[in-house]
């Protein structure tokens, strides 16, 4: 479908709307067998990791980079200047954090920036996500990691499959790291993960 959208000089605007409607349907699909499959994996115990030292100063920026290059929301750094290290698997680590800015694009306002704040804190790499945007009531922050769950109307819209952050969750966890929320309505949410330091 991809292909034929590319080239489709010879397709109506109708055939062109469907075609790619269409192939937005597919990847939609596609992603969610493949989070279906993480937490199969990750339920079975064969959810495997390649544990790597690595720069989250470095990755951070990288994940900066890569997110900018599909939205054009302003992704602001703030990162301490000490080089922070800890053991993980970067492909997974990249995922968790496109994830958690994907979620922040979504619920946010186009003319808000998204944060990324760098730091750390008794022996832990932290890692922070933040955005200015629709907020979380406060009694629903606790399920939000839940499996299928969505928060209200506005996320159905979206074409979330409420797998998103129980995915994060599992590779954090998974990866000997701790996430949690913090988030007021009408005034964004911040996203906290943390990992121990090498």
């Amino acid at each position: 479908m991809q292909s034929t959208l590319r080239r489709s000089d010879n397709l109506t605007e109708i055939q062109r709307e469907a075609l790619a409607t269409a192939a937005s349907e597919a990847e939609r699909t596609v992603q969610l067998l493949k989070d279906l499959l993480d937490l199969a994996r990750a339920d079975s115990g064969r959810m495997h990791f390649q544990f790597e030292s690595l720069v989250l100063n470095d990755l951070v920026e990288e994940v900066a980079a890569m997110t900018r290059q599909y939205s054009d929301r302003p992704i602001q750094i703030e990162s301490a200047r000490e080089i922070i290290c800890i053991k993980a698997d970067i492909n997974r680590l990249k995922q968790i954090l496109l994830n958690l800015i994907d979620n922040a694009v979504k619920y946010s306002d186009n003319g808000h920036p998204i944060a990324l704040k760098l730091d750390k804190q008794n022996n832990r790499g932290i890692i922070q996500v933040c955005d200015r945007g629709v907020g979380i009531p406060l009694s629903q922050q606790t399920r939000i990691f839940e499996r299928f769950y969505r928060v209200d109307e506005a996320r159905l819209r979206s074409g979330g499959t409420g797998l998103g952050l129980s995915i994060v969750k599992t590779l954090v966890e998974g990866m000997g790291g701790s996430i949690s929320v913090r988030s007021q309505l009408s005034r964004g949410s911040t996203f906290t993960i943390s990992f121990p330091l090498i």
